[in-house]
């Protein structure tokens, strides 16, 4: 039986990526990891939106965000703390956890921050010295408006720290012209690797802050980063590496035009499926959704920790449902990186197969239906 995942992360590896990490290893000082770092180097900040170097460092996605943390602040510094599910929550917990004091922006599961509570909440602690935000967060498939977060804040001393684990590749983001300063990102979304690769992108004023803050940190530490610049600062994960190089290329062939218009076809023939199969998308207008993942609340009757053991077990697929409050309500349809409309019509045949098994009744193939008119539509 293959086994499938359709979760909002690690996600599916293309064979040609997995073959590329399989290469033989390379020593990390040599000339050939040279100018492979060279490639790797140039093709990265395109994507971020910046001119400034991106650096690649051993890590999942958490630990960058503990780096952001770490490194561009100091004990007792206040920083806000844009929260509106799980990750945001990670956010408040690792700066608590480096000694800073945090005020929350919460807005509920399910629901994009509004801007403006932002602002808001910059005018009743001005002296904040840092920013936090999730952009695509995953717990519940809300996207963020960090465009206008970043506004809010261009023209202070106020560091905006972004979680693009997921959102990055996906949506657009552009760190120069939106006035964001900490960029964060993962091998095991977009960019359709397996997990162990972080990458990180600062402004100016994030260096700024760097310098100042008194906050300890070695192996997390930017100053390294940038003094072993264009190498890694310790023993990297070359085998990921590798595979990233040819990321890289299979992103330049698709285009990122194409790769988010196909990410968005995906959003669609999920949501529509899931909606004819008697689930209620969770993400409701006029709050945001991404293409990263669709969340829904099942049908009555369903309860989606059943759901899962059975795809699991009986199809092989994986999927993810809720956290927290939302475990056994939720599941979360990943369909991020290389996934195109023949794997979502699997993910759905599984899932249509899942629930006659739990004898919740429907038409079957009216959510695969979904899924081929959608993509249909897309081709005219």
């Amino acid at each position: 039986m293959k086994l499938r995942l359709a979760t909002p992360g690690p996600t599916e590896v293309p064979q040609r990526l997995l073959l590329a990490g399989a290469r033989e290893i390379i020593h990390h000082r040599s000339t050939e990891m040279e100018e492979l770092i060279h490639e790797i180097n140039e093709g990265l900040p395109p994507l971020f939106g910046t001119s400034r170097p991106v650096y690649t460092i051993a890590t999942s996605g958490t630990g960058a965000m503990e780096a952001a943390v770490a490194n561009c602040f100091s004990a007792e510094d206040e920083v806000l703390v844009v929260s509106n599910g799980y990750f945001g929550e990670r956010f408040q917990a690792i700066c608590r956890n480096y000694g800073l004091t945090v005020h929350v922006v919460e807005s509920d599961w399910g629901t994009s921050v509004d801007p403006q509570r932002v602002a808001e909440a910059y005018a009743q602690h001005p002296q904040i010295r840092g920013a936090f935000v999730v952009y695509s967060e995953t717990s519940t498939g809300a996207l963020n408006d960090v465009e206008a977060i970043g506004r809010i804040f261009r023209d202070t001393d106020v560091v905006v720290v972004v979680d693009a684990i997921s959102g990055l590749l996906v949506h657009p983001l552009d760190m120069d012209d939106w006035g964001l300063d900490v960029v964060l990102a993962a091998s095991h979304k977009g960019f359709m690797l397996p997990p162990g690769l972080a990458f990180i992108a600062l402004s100016d004023k994030a260096w700024t802050a760097v310098e100042s803050s008194s906050g300890p940190a070695y192996y997390w530490s930017f100053e390294r980063l940038r003094h072993f610049y264009p190498m890694s600062s310790s023993s990297p994960a070359v085998s990921l590496l590798l595979g990233l190089h040819e990321s890289l290329k299979m992103l330049g062939e698709e285009g990122l035009p194409a790769f988010r218009k196909r990410h968005a076809a995906l959003g669609r023939a999920a949501e529509r499926a899931l909606r004819e199969l008697g689930f209620s998308t969770f993400i409701q207008e006029p709050h945001r959704r991404s293409h990263v993942i669709t969340s829904a609340l099942a049908p009555e009757g369903i309860d989606t920790s059943q759901l899962l053991k059975t795809l699991s077990t009986q199809y092989g697929l994986t999927m993810t449902g809720g956290q927290a409050h939302l475990k056994g309500k939720l599941i979360r349809v990943g369909h991020v990186g290389a996934a195109d409309a023949l794997d979502l019509c699997a993910v759905f045949g599984a899932l249509e197969m899942s629930l006659l098994a739990l004898g919740h009744r429907f038409t079957p193939g009216s959510g695969v239906g979904e899924v081929v008119r959608t993509f249909h539509e897309e081709v005219k």
